[in-house]
């Protein structure tokens, strides 16, 4: 769902501001990732790894969510709630910089959702709102980026004869201003995918990617030049492995994805681990 990127503003910017993102790239992108399962209540944990590709920069990231998947219908859809709170861990040391920080990231909350099952198909529909949670202080090394993101998404996944799947996500970002520079950061489009095959029901495999793109310009003060806006894409491996222990179904995948045409942003590379299991 998100990149929550350390922040140094800086007179001269690049897309969006201090380059970064309220998206990380391959997080929608996943086996099964519009099917969710019958009501409940369920830990949807999130971890990434990322740097760049000359290793300079790096950060963890850890997201342990919990989704609730209610009784309630409306146009035949379950209707689904989440919540991810956000620690990060991160340091810079490109250039001169000498920078690090551990502290609270942005959170992230579905407050409303819509998923459907069908037999080969599912589609989850849901709103998510980044929350300006983080530390943040103007020209300090950040774990916030200071301001609220609206983030509206579509995931289907299709299953495909011979125990093969595609699942694609799309999503549309919306930036509210920065309070603290007066910078407003352009909307934002995401897309995700993952192409895999199941060996047996415990294992998959497939090839995960993404491609953004920022659509609209950034507004900000007269004195700040701002760069054209942002574009990357990224492909890699992701394998999942799905046992079932004392009568619950459990999925963890692991893929890792290296982005590449990135203008207006550096290039990163990345590690995600995600688990779904049932309270």
């Amino acid at each position: 769902m998100l990149i929550f990127t350390m922040t140094i503003s800086a007179q001269t910017a690049l897309a969006t501001e201090g380059g970064g993102s309220n998206y990380l790239p391959g997080f929608y992108g996943d086996f099964a990732m519009a099917a969710f399962p019958e009501p409940g209540t369920y830990f949807n944990n999130f971890f990434a790894a990322y740097q760049d590709t000359t290793s300079q920069t790096g950060t963890l990231l850890e997201m342990p969510g919990v989704m609730h998947v209610t009784n309630q219908k409306f146009l035949e859809g379950q209707f689904i709630v989440g919540f991810f709170p956000a620690l990060m861990i991160s340091k810079d040391h490109s250039g001169t910089n000498s920078n690090a920080r551990v502290g609270l990231g942005d959170f992230y909350l579905v407050p409303g959702g819509l998923s459907w099952n069908l037999d080969n198909f599912s589609a989850l529909l849901f709103e998510g709102i980044v929350m300006p949670t983080g530390y943040y202080h103007q020209g300090d090394f950040n774990t916030g980026r200071n301001y609220w993101t609206f983030d509206h998404n579509l995931l289907t996944t299709f299953k495909i004869p011979g125990d093969n799947e595609l699942s694609i996500g799309i999503g549309y970002m919306n930036n509210l201003r920065n309070p603290a520079t007066d910078y407003q950061s352009g909307d934002e489009f995401h897309f995700d995918y993952t192409v895999g095959h199941y060996f047996t029901s415990m294992i998959s495999f497939g090839i995960t990617g993404s491609y953004y793109q920022q659509v609209t310009k950034d507004q900000a003060p007269a004195e700040i030049i701002t760069s054209p806006p942002g574009e990357a894409a990224s492909i890699g491996p992701v394998v999942m492995y799905a046992p079932r222990i004392n009568n619950q179904d459990i999925a963890i995948s692991l893929k890792w994805l290296r982005e590449f045409n990135a203008t207006g942003r550096t290039e990163q590379e990345y590690i995600i681990c995600r688990i779904f299991l049932p309270f």
